[in-house]
Order: C-alpha cells, then sequence, then structure tokens
C-alpha cells in the first residue's frame, strides 16, 4: 500500500538478507513485458525479469538461486508491484491481470496500446513528461498518479468506457454509442507491437 509515512523500501529477502531492486515505472514495466515472450520458458523468462529488477545491483546473485528460490523472489517483486496496482488490477507471476470481482479480468490499461493516452494524461494532468522520468519516477508514484487521473482526460475515460456495464445502460441511443466505443477502444484480440503498430508494452 502506498503511504505518506512510509519509506520507498525497495528491497527483496533472499536467504534472510536484503537485496535492492529497481522500480523506476519504466523498468517495470520493461520486467512485466518479459512474461509476454513466449519463445522463452517459463524458467527463462523469470530469469530475464529477476535480471531486469535487479539491474545492475547484483546480476551474479541471480544466476545463484534454484528455481525454487527464484520463484519466490520474483513472487516478492509482484507483491510490491500489486501493492499499488493500476486501476485496481493487481498481476500474477506471469504477468497477467488476475480476474477481478465483476470485471470478468477483463484487462482496463494496456501500457502498450494506451501509451499515448498515458503520456498525454500526465502531461495534461501534472505537466510530468514520462519520457523524461525514464529511470526516476518510482513505480508506486506512477500507478498512483495514474489511477487518479481526473475524468476530464481521454485516457480516464477510456478506462471508464471498458468498464461501462452496457446490460446497465436502458437508452438504445446510448448503448449503441457506448458499444461502438467500447470496440474502438477494446484490448481484447490486440497483437504484438508489429501487428498493431504499438510502440511500448502494455
Amino acid at each position: 500500500m502506498f503511504k505518506l509515512n512510509d519509506p520507498l523500501d525497495d528491497c527483496v529477502t533472499i536467504n534472510g538478507e536484503e537485496h535492492p531492486i529497481y522500480m523506476a515505472f519504466d523498468n517495470v514495466m520493461n520486467a512485466l513485458e518479459a512474461f509476454d515472450d513466449k519463445e522463452l520458458s517459463e524458467s527463462d523468462r523469470l530469469y530475464v525479469f529477476l535480471g531486469i529488477m535487479f539491474h545492475d545491483y547484483d546480476q551474479e546473485l541471480i544466476s545463484s538461486l534454484d528455481f525454487e528460490t527464484q520463484v519466490d523472489v520474483g513472487q516478492q517483486i509482484i507483491d510490491q508491484i500489486n501493492s499499488e496496482p493500476i486501476e485496481n488490477q493487481p498481476v500474477d507471476l506471469e504477468g497477467n491481470p488476475m480476474p477481478q470481482p465483476k470485471r470478468d479480468g477483463e484487462q482496463l490499461v494496456s501500457f502498450l496500446f494506451d501509451a499515448k493516452y498515458i503520456y498525454a494524461a500526465f502531461m495534461q494532468s501534472y505537466g510530468i513528461d514520462l519520457i523524461e522520468q525514464q529511470g526516476l519516477l518510482h513505480w508506486a508514484k506512477f500507478s498512483a498518479l495514474l489511477n487518479a487521473l481526473p475524468d476530464n482526460t481521454l485516457m480516464r475515460q477510456i478506462i471508464d468506457i471498458r468498464k461501462t456495464d452496457l446490460s446497465e445502460i436502458k437508452d438504445k441511443d446510448e448503448k449503441k454509442r457506448i458499444k461502438k466505443l467500447k470496440q474502438q477502444f477494446s484490448l481484447e484480440g490486440k497483437g504484438s507491437p508489429d501487428e498493431e503498430g504499438g510502440d511500448m508494452y502494455g
């Protein structure tokens, strides 16, 4: 949980010792992206994930860990990522959104396909250039700001469209309009960046 009276203590515990991890928002995105590389085995994806999250801190340590310990460390990192989940959607150890009550696990935000909307929303709302903040802005701060985007940003409006339950809309014209918008901004069936022309991870 994001707390103003607690430091952002970015560490994991391995064999009783604390080791630092790199929780810049773009680094977390890169680490989660590693789980999408289906050409790699589960163990290789986990190894790459840990390598990214440990950054330059202790790469030799990762190589020395057995798979069971790597899984434990990976889960510790996922738990930290989920301490401030995007739109209350925690991810699992494979980087997949975990099912949410009344949402059937529908993904509401994609760092890949919503990249330009997120960037514009941060500039509009906070005057924050996310490109300039790469390597600097902490994941917990980034996710808290993203979750708090005001209603006048397109990204917040897109999230609300994706969350809308069409069965609750009685007016036929409004239902038709929202259905069209849901189709326009749907994340279902999205392919790889090369297929869709994306340029960032989601």
